[in-house]
Order: C-alpha cells, then structure tokens, then sequence
C-alpha cells in the first residue's frame, strides 16, 4: 500500500459526504482499516494492478441476506462485532483506496510526515460518551518482519525430496485410473492430479462455509448439487496422514508433534483465495480450483506454535517458503498447477540461500505402508461416491 501517498490523498484530495477533506483522525481509521485487510488478503497495490481490487470487494461483501442466513464471511480477517457491520467498514476502506489509485496522480505533492504530526497535536479533541473505535497501533515494519524471517526459517520442517518423490510416481501410476473415476463422479482431475502433482488424496479437500462444516461434522446433509469437486470433504486429517506415517509408522490419531502446528503454504480454498497476489498467473481459458494443494506434500509445512503461523499472516514470509519449497521439490514435482509460477525474490535480502533452513525431515522407511494405505483409502472412496446407475 502506498501509505504515505493515501494519507496525503485523504487529508487533502477526498472529498467527504458532508464536503472537504477527512479530518486527520478518520484518515488514520481508514489507514488503519487498509493496513488490517493487508494482513490478512494480501497487497492492495498488487490486487488494484491484477483486477481494479474487484475481487476483494466482491469478498468483503456481507449482505443483509447473508446475515439472514448466518452466512460465513468470503474473506479471512476476523471481526470482533457484527459481521456484516465490520465487512462494510473494510470494504469502504478499501474502496476509498480503489478510488485513491483511479485518482492519484505520480509525482504529486505527500505532506511530510512532521507535518502530519503537527497537525495531530494541533487537532481538537472531540468529546465522546463512548469511545467506539480501536486504538491504531504502529505495524512491524520491513526490518521488523525481515528479522522475524530469519528467526522463523530454522525451525520450519518440509519433509524429505525422496518421500515427495515416492507420492508423486505413485500418482503418475495411478493417474489413468483416479483420472477416469473422478470424472465419472463430476470432479475436476485437474483440480489434484496436475502433471508431476504430489498430491496425496486426489479428489479430498478442506470444507469450506457453514454448510459444508456441519454436513462434515454431521448436523446436516448436503444435497447432491453441494458437494463440488470433492470424493470428501475433511477437517486437516488427510494432510496430516503422509507425516504420520513417516514420523510413526501408522494413520494419524489427532495429534501431532509437541508445539508445532501443519500449515499450508500456498491457499488451495476458493474464498479469498490469495494466489493472483502469490504467483504469477497464466491465462487459460478456465482456472481450475486448487483444492490438490489441500493435501500436497510439498504444500505442507510444520511450523512452531510460537511463531503464529507466520504463513497465515505475513505474506513476505510466506513467499519466502514457497520459494524454498520450489529450490527443495522442483526436480521432484510440480509444485503449483501449471497456471500458476511461483515469482522471483522481492529484492537480494529475500533470497532463499540468504536464510538458515532446517534439513528436511523423515526418511522413506514407511513409504509402502503409506501408500498401500492410501490406495485402499482411494478405493474407498470411490468407491463410496459411485454414480448411481438406473
């Protein structure tokens, strides 16, 4: 975001509803509400240059109706209120800022940051029976979140080339078969079995929104027509499957290592999907979903707890491991469906080989009794989801 040059827009180009400027208080609101959105959907100048931002207002979008039907949001960022209230003030940020990119022109004069200053001590306090909103507190900055980097990057695990490898001629193996029987059940092969996917479960992905949630947990069922592109929806088991029986020999029992948690490095849901800011995108006449990332072993990590999941929130760290994911699996798999390719280091300070990287982990000990499992778990499946036949 280009957080100087917006400030500067607001206080001095925008006209409000009620005329003038904004004053300096609600600009930094706004600021505030763009920095939130940034954290959790990616780069708004990014987004503005692939689509206008088009994609994240349709996602920041919370209707009436939606909230009739307790509806879950289309985006990612948490909202400590009323949904559809805190949609609708982010969504304004953001279209504030749609409007500030339309409008701005390069070159133009940015009030100086002393300046901005002095008008905040100079601005009249306005007297509130309530104070309804938040603090605005100050953002790591680039140093900041570069430093976090290097402390995150020794103790992020990625499993071994070899057992990617294993997964991955096993699926070459398969692939005919899966192929046919997932399109003779209405789901997308290349939604899981792209070329050289190290995609362990084809046809299994994460659910997704209220319904799916409760058909999977049981309180409802969803009609035929709702399942879309699945032999099984699933709640973070299947990806956890591979490591399990590397790490112990059998299927995974609802727990994992001491203090680090599975996460996925590039986003393989289809609400607020992150990947047009991630990758670069290559026109095809129809994208396929990415739901094969959902249980690719080179998708995985397992991160500490303490670290937060640096790869749900900060997008620069992010980036930095899927770009080490590329360097480990790319003589192995194809990391990304073909449409997407994975970008170059934002500068020289980002480079992969510029970090200290844990080895990779586990070994190809229990690779046959992984697969037989798997094959079987396929066949069930498959079976299960059967079309009928009159």
């Amino acid at each position: 975001m280009r957080e100087d040059a917006f400030r500067s827009w607001l206080l001095n180009h925008h006209c409000n509803p009620h005329g003038g400027s904004l004053d300096i208080r609600t600009t930094s609101s706004r600021l505030s509400n763009c920095r939130t959105v940034e954290r959790y959907e990616g780069d708004l100048d990014v987004q503005f240059d692939q689509d206008q931002l088009r994609s994240l207002l349709e996602c920041l979008t919370y209707s009436g109706e939606d909230e009739r039907q307790r509806r879950p949001a289309r985006h990612r960022i948490p909202i400590n209120g009323n949904l559809r209230n805190g949609s609708a003030t982010l969504r304004s940020a953001v279209s504030l800022y749609k409007q500030f990119r339309e409008n701005w022109v390069e070159g133009s004069p940015i009030i100086p940051t002393t300046m901005i200053r002095e008008r905040v001590r100079n601005a009249p306090v306005v007297k509130s029976a309530s104070r309804r909103t938040w603090p605005t507190w100050e953002q790591p900055g680039t140093a900041e979140v570069l430093a976090l980097a290097r402390a995150t990057t020794p103790f992020v695990r990625f499993l071994s080339p070899d057992v990617v490898r294993s997964v991955v001629e096993d699926n070459e193996k398969y692939r005919d078969e899966w192929t046919e029987a997932l399109q003779a059940r209405q789901i997308d092969p290349t939604a899981y079995l792209w070329e050289r996917s190290s995609c362990a479960f084809p046809g299994v992905r994460r659910y997704a929104g209220s319904r799916e949630i409760a058909a999977h947990r049981g309180h409802a069922q969803l009609e035929e027509t709702q399942t879309v592109n699945a032999l099984a929806l699933d709640d973070n088991d299947y990806p956890k499957q591979i490591w399990s029986f590397v790490f112990r020999g059998v299927q995974f029992s609802k727990f994992g290592p001491s203090g680090y948690a599975l996460a996925h490095l590039a986003d393989h849901k289809e609400h607020g999907n992150r990947c047009k800011a991630d990758f670069e995108v290559i026109e095809v006449e129809e994208t396929p979903a990415l739901f094969g990332l959902y249980t690719c072993l080179s998708n995985t990590v397992y991160t500490p707890l303490s670290l937060i999941k640096p790869t749900d929130f900060v997008g620069t760290i992010r980036s930095l491991l899927i770009r080490r994911a590329q360097k480990l699996y790319g003589e192995v798999c194809q990391i990304l469906p073909p449409f997407l390719r994975v970008p170059g280091e934002p500068s020289a300070e980002w480079n992969v080989n510029g970090f200290k990287w844990a080895d990779p982990v586990g070994s190809t000990q229990h690779m046959q009794s992984f697969l037989a499992f798997r094959r079987d778990r396929m066949r069930e499946l498959i079976d299960m989801n059967a079309p009928n036949r009159d």
